[in-house]
């Protein structure tokens, strides 16, 4: 599997993973009191993608 990862990589040399992308929005936090806000964004973020995909599965 990590083959075709990286094979997929090398096509798209300026493709991102999720985890790099909230790295660099943490990183870009300017104290703790941002730092924790854009940690919160970013769990809610993936708690209400997660709920979508939980209702889309129950629904069929």
């Amino acid at each position: 599997m990590s083959i075709l990862i990286e094979i997929f990589k090398s096509f798209f040399p300026d493709f991102k993973s999720q985890h790099d992308i909230e790295e660099a929005f943490l990183s870009e936090s300017t104290d703790v009191y941002d730092l924790e806000r854009r940690m919160r964004l970013i769990d809610n973020a993936a708690r209400d993608g997660a709920r979508g995909l939980v209702y889309g599965t129950m629904m069929h």
